[in-house]
């Protein structure tokens, strides 16, 4: 028989237990239930990444950049086919980043002093006759020309164009946004539209205070583009108090290129620059052509004389790079250099070969190839569009929307060690 004494110590015993039990079970359950609670929380709660940056990786700062080299990438090229306008049509339900430049090649003149020197080997695109500071292709316009009215912004620029019967003097604000809507048209970023508005003002006043009138092409501005050259017209780039030679292009790729190695004029400001985005985002990046063994066959005969023959996987090879990534020497059935109608030694380079014997139907003096003997076809990738030097419409473009660049940040970057005033 248990005493009365045993039973409280046992009543004891079992109420401190339950007491025990009720105070850390029901902790415990919270702490769970809070543990859940931070692991569904809905996602729609989490900040989202900028619309650069969601498909790819891109760090702020461009010296944080490693850049692959050009010949390992495999990247889907955005580029389509082109509308009339000159946009790139993307893929339905592709959210656009960059809008490309539909271009052709200038027949670029490099000034010296007040000398206007035609760069060697530089061969005028088969267009309507009309050349610009780029490669942008010259537009079938119906644009009321400056010269037709007022002159509002009291200065005054000489330029020709297609229709204008030689060198004409016109309003130099109103030709300016024509000038920059036949360039790179309204749907850039308007820091990049901005840079391509200074550059093209540098430009031509370039050329007209060494007494020429460049080519440029024209075409009638919309209201994004009147209103990004109001912002910034009478501003004009500057080395050591002197007007640079602001030429430009379509596309760089991945690397601008040097004037000396392009025109064999060594300005301080037009060296060759690593242009990291290229690879990301420009739709002139990474573009294939394929010919035939008989077209190649053809196009060498016809522009240099050499008679192909043999295995055509031993027709070319890429003996020499200038500027990191364009082809410099280059073999052709084993020779590097060729002679031309004049008697003239001509040697081969990359340069040569786009322009000479592909007559510009390969985009860009950055390529690299092969041949594919069971389809009897050559296949050449180029990366870029025109010759590369100086400012790139479509990297001005992806440093404005994806590095947030200004426009003034844009120029300092492809014309290094200049000044915009």
């Amino acid at each position: 028989m248990i005493s009365k004494g045993s039973l409280i110590k046992i009543g004891i015993v079992l109420v401190i237990a339950i007491s025990y039990l009720l105070v850390f079970g029901i902790s415990e359950r919270v702490g769970a239930s809070e543990e859940v609670k931070a692991v569904t929380t809905p996602y729609e709660t989490v900040e989202p990444l900028p619309e650069e940056t969601t498909s790819k990786t891109v760090t702020a700062n461009p010296e944080e950049i490693s850049f692959p080299a050009y010949t390992s990438l495999n990247i889907d090229p955005l580029l389509k086919s082109f509308a009339p306008n000159g946009a790139v049509l993307l893929p339905a339900g592709y959210e656009e980043i960059i809008t490309a430049v539909d271009t052709t090649e200038p027949d670029i003149k490099v000034v010296t002093d007040s000398t206007t020197a035609k760069a060697d080997e530089t061969t005028t695109a088969e267009t309507d006759g009309t050349t610009s500071a780029s490669q942008t292709q010259t537009a079938e316009t119906d644009v009321t020309t400056a010269e037709e009215d007022d002159n509002p912004s009291g200065e005054t620029l000489k330029v020709q164009y297609s229709g204008s019967g030689g060198p004409v003097e016109v309003d130099a604000a109103k030709i300016l946004a024509q000038v920059v809507m036949g360039e790179i048209g309204g749907s850039f970023n308007e820091e990049a539209i901005k840079a391509q508005a200074v550059a093209s003002y540098t430009y031509i006043k370039y050329y007209n205070k060494n007494g020429s009138a460049p080519n440029v092409t024209v075409k009638e501005p919309n209201e994004t583009v009147k209103k990004c050259v109001n912002e910034v017209f009478g501003q004009a780039i500057y080395f050591d108090d002197d007007l640079i030679q602001a030429v430009y292009c379509a596309s760089s790729a991945g690397y601008t290129a040097s004037s000396k190695e392009v025109w064999g004029v060594d300005y301080p400001y037009l060296q060759s620059r690593k242009c990291e985005l290229d690879s990301l985002y420009d739709p002139n990046y990474e573009v294939k052509n394929s010919f035939s063994s008989q077209e190649i066959k053809s196009l060498v005969k016809k522009s240099t004389g050499i008679e192909l023959d043999g295995d055509p996987g031993n027709w070319f090879a890429i003996k020499s790079y200038v500027d990191t990534v364009y082809v410099g020497s280059f073999s052709i059935g084993g020779k590097t250099a060729y002679t031309d109608g004049d008697g003239k030694e001509i040697n081969i380079t990359g340069r040569t070969v786009r322009e000479k014997i592909f007559n510009y139907q390969l985009k860009s003096s950055c390529f690299n190839f092969v041949y594919n003997s069971e389809t009897d076809k050559f296949t050449f990738t180029t990366y870029g569009y025109g010759h590369g030097v100086g400012l790139s419409q479509n990297g001005a473009n992806s440093l404005a929307k994806v590095w947030g660049y200004n426009y003034k940040e844009i120029l300092n970057y492809y014309y290094p060690g200049t000044e915009i005033k």
